[in-house]
């Protein structure tokens, strides 16, 4: 059993640069092929002057005699690689090259995704992917953003339009979303508390995901450009799309989409929207399912906003990139379309939830003494099963998601914006090897044993429980799928219950 990686999910196979280069159909010299140095490869012989290179493994090398790994080739012709998927490019002849047309970079890219639509990526299809680190997130704000200690922020209700004026008291690092805390004013209270968290799903401000699809800082000017693209009607159209492939493919994203480096800025723009309304509407039905969870494990969550965009005076073209103070007039989206046309498209929405006082569990030897350790992360495991029952899985565990009360040592569970529900699987069979998959527990007990150790200089040990061992009998075994619920899973668990991690 291994832990789960903790790179940032996204997730998590995000974009890349529009501008990077791209290797397939180039013009070389059979000397100059792309093969890494210290490789051996094979060169294949198809039809007509298609031939492919593919690698040998050490196996292959005893199999194969010179003859077939060193075929001849006419060192004076000019060749175009093509690449395919896996190992397997194509070297094809510069006449004949035309015989291959690649898709036109001024073609519909709307009907290139729809042909790509349900094919896997790739190496040479997948973008490439910064890894953001969620335990070090970035501090530093952009200097456009409003979210700082002491401005004040107009908010509306989702349920009846209530207009809500705030202070923010604190600002936490931005990742998939913005989180601050917020003192109310007008009202004083809402929802009989007088401060809470108010998690936005602000596209704009969201570092994380930015990072993540490489589309750099947002800019009054690159709103321009989406607004532009929502007015034409683009937003709208991939907006439908986008949900018709994540309706059929749970993990679907823009790592499936083989033209990503050719969108737009204004497009990238949209599906950063897409993903944000995306997270927010999982999070709210998240803490739905958790309801009797909340106040106890999850924060209790108070209500459901937007940032109010009406009362903001300042219009895109009034916007100055050098000078933008942000203070209670402008605070708000700068958008200059009603997002009640456009609500899911333009709005941007949050959610207001209990502050979860305390520290992050990945903190744990900065706070508590080594003799709390071993009991606060077994109630963080116990934590997870509840949320567990919940049919919840969270895809994007983390231990900076989990609290701790410094005083009570009583711990919560954050960050609910990407997670997979029990109702969605199309069996119980699918879902339990989903959550074999994520191995949540071992997410939390095997990480937080290693960080510990690392940083702490102490150590804890790790007990999987009986759930674990059941579905580690049933889907992590070397010679394939098991059935659940026989006498050989018993047998199995049996013979591992008492078996713990140790370091």
């Amino acid at each position: 059993m291994s832990a789960k990686s903790m790179s940032a999910h996204d997730t998590t196979d995000s974009a890349t640069s529009t501008h990077l280069p791209s290797t397939a159909h180039m013009e070389v010299d059979m000397a100059d092929l792309p093969i890494d140095e210290g490789k051996c490869v094979k060169i294949v012989h198809l039809s007509g002057p298609i031939r492919i290179i593919m690698e040998i493994d050490e196996c292959e090398k005893l199999k194969l005699g010179t003859t077939e790994q060193f075929l001849p080739l006419s060192d004076d012709k000019k060749f175009r690689v093509v690449c395919l998927s896996g190992p397997i490019k194509i070297l094809l002849p510069s006449e004949h090259h035309d015989a291959i047309q690649p898709v036109a970079a001024g073609g519909s890219d709307h009907d290139t995704e729809l042909s790509n639509a349900h094919t896997l990526p790739t190496d040479e299809d997948k973008p490439s992917v910064k890894n953001f680190d969620c335990n070090n997130p970035d501090n530093t704000l952009s200097p456009l953003c409003p979210y700082t200690p002491g401005n004040e922020i107009l908010l509306k209700t989702a349920e009846n339009g209530q207009t809500i004026k705030a202070e923010i008291i604190k600002y936490f690092p931005a990742t998939l979303s913005c989180c601050m805390v917020i003192r109310f004013v007008d009202p004083p209270v809402f929802n009989n508390t007088s401060e809470c968290v108010l998690k936005l799903f602000d596209r704009r401000f969201s570092a994380q995901q930015r990072e993540e699809c490489e589309a750099g800082a947002w800019s009054p000017q690159l709103e321009k450009e989406y607004q532009s693209f929502v007015r034409c009607g683009d937003a709208e159209e991939y907006f439908g799309y986008w949900n018709a492939q994540k309706e059929n493919f749970d993990d679907w994203s823009v790592a499936y989409v083989r033209n990503s480096r050719r969108w737009s800025a204004a497009k990238w723009e949209a599906y950063l929207q897409w993903m944000s309304t995306s997270m927010y509407e999982v999070e709210k039905k998240a803490y739905e399912h958790m309801i009797d969870l909340q106040g106890e494990d999850v924060p209790k969550m108070f209500g459901e906003v937007v940032l109010d965009q009406s009362a903001g005076s300042l219009s895109v073209d009034d916007i100055d990139e050098g000078n933008l103070n942000q203070t209670q007039d402008d605070s708000t989206s700068i958008s200059s379309i009603d997002p009640d046309d456009n609500p899911h498209i333009v709005s941007i929405p949050g959610l207001l939830l209990q502050n979860a006082n305390g520290f992050h569990l990945t903190d744990l030897h900065e706070h508590l003494p080594y003799e709390h350790w071993q009991s606060t992360v077994d109630s963080a495991i116990a934590v997870l099963h509840r949320i567990q029952e919940c049919g919840i899985l969270n895809c994007d565990l983390n231990t900076r998601s989990f609290m701790v009360d410094p005083l009570t040592r009583k711990i919560m569970m954050i960050d609910f914006g990407i997670v997979s529900f029990r109702g969605d699987a199309e069996s119980e069979r699918e879902w339990e090897m989903l959550q074999a998959c994520e191995d949540e527990e071992g997410a939390v007990g095997l990480v937080m044993q290693g960080y510990l150790k690392e940083r702490g200089g102490g150590k804890i040990i790790y007990k999987p429980s009986e759930r674990t061992w059941r579905l580690g009998w049933r889907f992590r075994q070397e010679a394939g799928e098991n059935e659940g619920g026989t006498e050989e899973e018993d047998a199995y668990v049996e013979k591992h219950k008492d078996f713990v991690f140790e370091e």
